[in-house]
């Protein structure tokens, strides 16, 4: 496991099947001279994109630690240390699927199902023996963007033990033909703050094309939203119902530049006043 110092950041090294994972690690101002002070700790997918635009998609980054910087030094949420966990590159989709994805047939075999393990056994373990942050789940948040945010909502949904927010961004809900929504519907307990984003127009039609193209694509975008209210109000159904929050930003595309721009409302919902409870009312 290759932790990386983003400091702003460390990088260190998590074991898992299939090589090594980069965790990127950035730490809040004001962190080295804390002393014994622990920090929440959000956990993030995808950790290429996080911090850098050299590493990130096609140059583009979430903007992670601009983000933090500006709401802890505001004062809207508390400092909070981020592990940003690189994915697996060409494999990223069998890491993090728990399920096929109807419209991506090559992935192969899905093994989204062992990423609580990994993260429990290997990833959490190892940051809180090098950085002073919390262990109490109450002070824990995971997240992720596309296929990251359906790892995330699987994670809600399998392994509420070890978390208690979710940030979910633009989930690829057709993955197991919908299965994930079918499996909140059945959920008993859950975590407590759970955020999701969607664009309404997710699929952009690419230039010049024909009006038969763009209906279809029209009809996705306008799925995907449904699928994004059905997947709140399934949630806020649960047993224990978590305070759900869901954001549509009606022209808002899939990638990096939507997700960065959503993140201050998402961080401030998930870590601001109110957002260590470990016990939250439907919403």
């Amino acid at each position: 496991m290759s932790l990386q110092h983003h400091r702003d950041s460390p990088h260190h090294q998590a074991a898992r099947q299939g090589g090594e994972r980069t965790l990127r690690i950035w730490l809040p101002p004001g962190y080295d001279a804390s002393g014994q002070q622990r920090y929440p700790v959000l956990y993030v997918l995808d950790g290429q994109n996080a911090f850098d635009s050299c590493t990130g998609y096609q140059g583009h980054e979430w903007k992670l630690d601009e983000v933090a910087t500006r709401l802890i030094t505001s004062k809207a949420i508390p400092p909070i240390v981020i592990v940003a966990i690189d994915n697996a590159g060409a494999r990223r989709a069998n890491e993090y699927l728990p399920y096929a994805d109807p419209f991506n047939p090559t992935a192969g075999q899905m093994e989204g199902g062992r990423l609580a393990a990994f993260l429990s056994e290997d990833v959490m373990p190892a940051v809180a023996k090098s950085f002073r942050v919390s262990t109490n789940p109450a002070e824990i948040g995971v997240g992720g963007f596309s296929y990251g945010g359906i790892a995330t909502l699987h994670l809600a949904l399998t392994a509420p033990q070890l978390f208690s927010k979710a940030l979910i961004e633009s989930p690829s809900l057709q993955v197991g033909n919908g299965q994930l929504l079918r499996d909140a519907t059945d959920a008993a307990t859950l975590l407590s703050r759970i955020y999701i984003g969607m664009g309404g127009e997710e699929v952009a039609p690419p230039p010049g094309a024909p009006p038969a193209i763009r209906e279809r694509i029209a009809r996705i975008n306008a799925g995907l939203v449904v699928g994004a209210r059905r997947l709140r109000d399934r949630l806020a159904a649960a047993l224990e119902a978590p305070t759900a929050k869901l954001v549509i930003d009606p022209a808002a595309h899939h990638g990096e530049d939507a997700w960065a721009k959503r993140l201050p409302a998402a961080l401030t919902f998930l870590f601001g006043p109110g957002g260590a409870q470990t016990q939250a009312p439907r919403q």
